[in-house]
């Protein structure tokens, strides 16, 4: 993408945008040689969540919304051919990341509706990561278990117990500062809202590459495959590359898929809107871009799967290559299941826009 100079391009209106037509291209065949498809157990561990959401959630009108979205779909997709325990694993860690976030907002909003919330929401972030020491454990021993700042955040104990049988402590200490790395970025992400100001393709880019939880999930993805690969590996420029084209592309689908949704919020930092500005580009032009970016990552996540597998295969034992292999598909599945869901779930309000061939006509 090449990028305007945004100190000089005006931004568009956002009320501009209302009225517009968001065409989205059926997406489905850019991925059709990546691994996908729905773990058998879906149905089981989609009774999971809603039983765990039941007990979270007392307004039964945001119940039925969250219930709606279907939150197991997503844990599915991501390991289609995993064990249940593996799947519910995943799936309480969704219903974790899927809340966390959206809880900042609440804990930093004064009681009165004024003033400034930044300083609960550190406060937020701070108490959660605590908690998410603890519950990795990683914390001092001897210390006493912190208090949950919301009950959201309590959920994250189910998930430090189940990641612990089966990462070490290498594993989870990794995890536990990409959790860290996005709750700062969350917070950074909140500044951005407070100042109502539109930011640069690089700025979006510098908090939304963290605030996605990518890094973490492809965490998770080696830690409950059980994949264990050569530092030289982990630390590899090919698989740096192939972990940023996997970020890249969960980003660019929610973007598009979500801002209807985000529009409706009066949100400003969502990577179309960004983009028009950085390209002075009307917002069919933009899609264009943002779905070409797609098609590069792809691209680039394959060539570095090539390349990396053929290092391995000159300096290691067969067997990390088969396990990079492994990981490249559960890789691909994380993201294939990132589109399959956003094609299905009611979160962001498109469905009535599904063409027969695909594609999404969404008015703004």
């Amino acid at each position: 993408m090449e990028l305007g100079n945004p100190e000089k391009t005006p931004s568009p209106p956002l009320k501009a945008l209302h009225g517009q037509r968001l065409v989205i291209p059926d997406l489905r065949p850019v991925f059709a040689a990546w691994k996908q498809g729905i773990n058998p157990l879906h149905g089981r561990v989609k009774l999971a969540v809603e039983a765990r959401l039941a007990r979270l959630i007392e307004d039964k009108r945001v119940l039925e919304k969250l219930t709606a979205v279907d939150i197991g779909l997503f844990a599915a997709g991501w390991f289609p051919d995993a064990p249940y325990d593996v799947l519910e694993t995943v799936a309480v860690y969704c219903v974790w990341t899927f809340l966390w976030d959206d809880a900042i907002d609440g804990a930093a909003m004064p009681a009165d509706g004024s003033g400034d919330g930044l300083p609960a929401a550190e406060q937020y972030c701070r108490e959660s990561l605590a908690f998410v020491r603890y519950h990795l454990g990683l914390g001092e021993p001897g210390v006493p278990e912190p208090a949950a700042p919301t009950a959201v955040c309590e959920i994250f104990a189910e998930v430090g117990r189940r990641v612990s049988k089966y990462g070490g402590l290498a594993e989870k200490r990794v995890f536990f500062e990409h959790i860290k790395e996005y709750m700062d970025a969350c917070v950074l992400e909140y500044k951005w809202r407070l100042s109502g100001k539109m930011p640069s393709v690089g700025e979006f880019f510098s908090w939304r590459l963290i605030t996605f939880s990518a890094y973490m999930m492809l965490d998770l993805t080696r830690i409950l495959s059980r994949i264990s690969l050569p530092r030289d590996i982990l630390e590899s420029n090919e698989l740096t590359a192939m972990s940023l084209s996997i970020n890249k592309l969960l980003i660019i689908v929610n973007e598009l898929f979500s801002l209807k949704k985000e529009l409706g919020e009066g949100a400003i930092a969502n990577l179309i809107p960004v983009t028009m500005r950085a390209l002075g580009a009307s917002l069919e032009s933009a899609t264009r871009s943002v779905i070409q970016d797609i098609s590069d990552c792809i691209e680039s996540f394959d060539k570095n799967a090539l390349a990396i597998r053929a290092k391995a295969a000159m300096h290691h034992a067969p067997g990390v290559e088969n396990q990079i292999l492994q990981l490249t598909k559960a890789y691909q599945a994380l993201a294939t299941t990132n589109l399959n869901f956003s094609i299905q779930t009611p979160r962001y309000g498109l469905l009535e826009g599904r063409q027969q061939d695909g594609s999404f006509v969404v008015g703004l």
